[in-house]
């Protein structure tokens, strides 16, 4: 279990990093418009601290560490939440440095961006999926 906890600390300063990145950088350059680093900071402190926060409660309650999902549901889940955290932090550099990209860029980093929230949204299926096996068998 305390795997678990290792990895919601390291998100919570992965989320610490970049908002105090995001805040820093947007002081340093003026910049008033609209960044997606700005949701990165959330979107890190809550997928990734708070449900890895809640996974040792679940193992402890539920025992879903015993599931046939559960490995599927902590390989999937981080490679989705990795792959779509890297990729809005690319979206929102480009924009808080107004850096030129292509269309084609553009596209990509959106494209891939959406691809690592598909591959998180099968590993929360993956989690729901252990949570209702745990809960059939300890019934």
């Amino acid at each position: 279990m305390k795997k678990y906890y290792y990895i919601s600390i390291a998100y919570l300063i992965i989320a610490l990093i970049s908002g105090l990145f995001y805040h820093e950088v947007e002081y340093y350059t003026s910049f008033t418009d609209y960044s997606t680093l700005k949701y990165l900071h959330s979107h890190t402190i809550i997928l990734g601290t708070l449900v890895f926060l809640l996974v040792p409660v679940f193992i402890k309650v539920f025992s879903i560490d015993t599931s046939k999902y559960f490995k599927k549901f902590i390989v999937v889940y981080n490679l989705g939440l990795i792959m779509s955290l890297f990729f809005m932090a690319a979206r929102g550099i480009t924009q808080l440095f107004s850096m030129p990209i292509s269309s084609v860029t553009d596209h990509m980093i959106g494209g891939l961006a959406g691809i690592g929230h598909i591959i998180l949204t099968i590993g929360m299926y993956y989690l729901f999926r252990t949570l209702l096996s745990s809960l059939k068998e300890n019934m």
